[in-house]
């Protein structure tokens, strides 16, 4: 494995007389393909120690809700299966990742984590190194190159990120390997073991009043492998002349489960280009979509405190948009008009819908909806407050790197000024005209508008 995906986070020893070595599971819920677990392997193998991994569920978190505790819990009962398969503990607790780890960390040998880009989750981690007596270690799994490998700021475009990866990806794709763990010994510690998600939502104290929406997405790394398949059986090739089409049906579908680490965006390039040449078009496209935004995504938020306010926009941008703030706004929305889908724009209603019922609205679409967002509110904060908020609430690939860029992304970041308009200054328009134009988007509208 790469040094360079792997930091210490304290400058505590190892603990000589600790039982097991413990990797807390949070970013990357998976077996396969996963750095943290292999490295965990990996210094048990060396200590003669066995490993167990810990997964700790909170309904502490914001925007705690059904919909998607069910679609990480499907994923976390296959992933416990498959991880114990090997002969590795794997212990489910109801705690509070800081609580859980430190509770488990007095019989630890040492301590591994996956890396997250994101303020809370990085101060999790932080938390423990400073309180925890055991070595900590955190091995960056959720990308294909390093962060800080690629760049030590944030980096503007995306232009300039795809530059920077293009003599490092494949240094860093084939960068894996899977280790047999040399003691399996039992640990005998407390866990939860419930074999059906709905045993572990009926303990929490969430919001049960979202529909889940296993009807169409339904968690787990098995799901997540027969999406790759038929991606690449049957969309791949025609990716990069429908991807942008809501009409037609050619995405991956793949971000919920990158999400929440029940696949790695390595293993999907390196089944990918199986079948592809790399400079393919369709594969160049995808590769654009699924390696350089991504990665510049966890750039942003890793290196952008302000990743989910407003403040966190480029000065130009914020300049143009309260440049217009006098501007008359034909129509001004409140909250409960916009979560509900009833606007005057059937084609935001659509993807308000789409979100509302399947968990996940098309790309495409999420531009022209957060767009109209800065169009239809009085100042372009509450619109950004506004997008994480609908956002992080229903989209199962919410709370994340990606949601966060992208929703920037509509009020300038990673963009450059264009000719400037009434209400968005220089940032960037999109129109209903321009669905109309591109796309069959009355077929995308009849798909939502007649389901709920």
């Amino acid at each position: 494995m790469r040094k360079e995906r792997i930091n210490q986070l304290n400058d505590k020893d190892f603990n000589f007389s600790g039982k097991y070595v413990l990797y807390c599971m949070e970013n990357a819920q998976r077996e396969d393909y996963n750095h943290a677990l292999e490295f965990a392997i990996q210094i048990a193998n060396q200590y003669t120690k066995p490993v167990v991994v810990a997964f700790f569920i909170t309904d502490k978190y914001k925007y705690s809700n059904q919909r998607y505790y069910r679609f990480m819990l499907e994923g976390i009962i296959k992933t416990k299966n498959q991880i114990q398969k090997r002969g590795i503990n794997f212990v489910i607790k109801k705690d509070d990742f800081v609580n859980g780890c430190l509770s488990l960390s007095k019989d630890a040998f040492c301590i591994v984590f996956d890396k997250s880009y994101l303020k809370t989750q990085r101060n999790w981690r932080y938390k423990v190194a400073e309180k925890s007596d055991v070595k900590i270690f955190e091995v960056e799994t959720d990308v294909i190159v390093p962060i800080e490998v690629v760049s030590k700021d944030m980096v503007p475009y995306a232009y300039i990120y795809r530059k920077k990866l293009e003599n490092l990806f494949f240094e860093f794709l084939y960068d894996y390997q899977k280790l047999e763990p040399k003691i399996k010994t039992e640990i005998d510690l407390e866990s939860l073991n419930f074999e059906e998600p709905q045993n572990y939502l009926d303990i929490l104290n969430i919001d049960k009043s979202i529909s889940t929406v296993e009807k169409y997405y339904k968690g787990g790394f098995d799901e997540a492998e027969n999406r790759l398949k038929d991606f690449i059986e049957r969309k791949l090739s025609y990716y990069k002349e429908f991807r942008s089409d809501p009409s037609k049906d050619y995405q991956s579908n793949l971000s919920p489960y990158l999400h929440f680490g029940q696949i790695s965006s390595q293993k999907i390039m390196v089944e990918i280009l199986k079948h592809y040449d790399f400079q393919d078009e369709n594969i160049q496209s995808f590769y654009n979509e699924a390696v350089v935004w991504r990665e510049l995504a966890r750039n942003f938020c890793y290196y952008n405190s302000f990743y989910n306010y407003y403040e966190g926009i480029p000065e130009w941008a914020k300049k143009t948009l309260e440049e217009h703030l006098s501007d008359k706004r034909e129509y001004i929305y409140d909250i409960d008009i916009l979560e509900n889908a009833k606007t005057h724009d059937i084609y935001w209603n659509a993807a308000q819908k789409e979100l509302l019922i399947t968990g996940k609205m098309h790309n495409y679409m999420r531009m022209y909806w957060a767009k109209k967002l800065i169009e239809w509110t009085d100042h372009p904060q509450k619109a950004f407050d506004i997008a994480c908020y609908l956002n992080d609430k229903y989209e199962l690939d919410g709370r994340d790197p990606n949601g966060y860029a992208g929703i920037s992304w509509c009020f300038g970041t990673h963009d450059r000024p264009w000719t400037e308009r009434k209400i968005f200054g220089k940032i960037r328009y999109m129109n209903d005209k321009g669905l109309e134009r591109k796309f069959d988007i009355h077929k995308y509208v009849k798909k939502w508008i007649t389901t709920l």
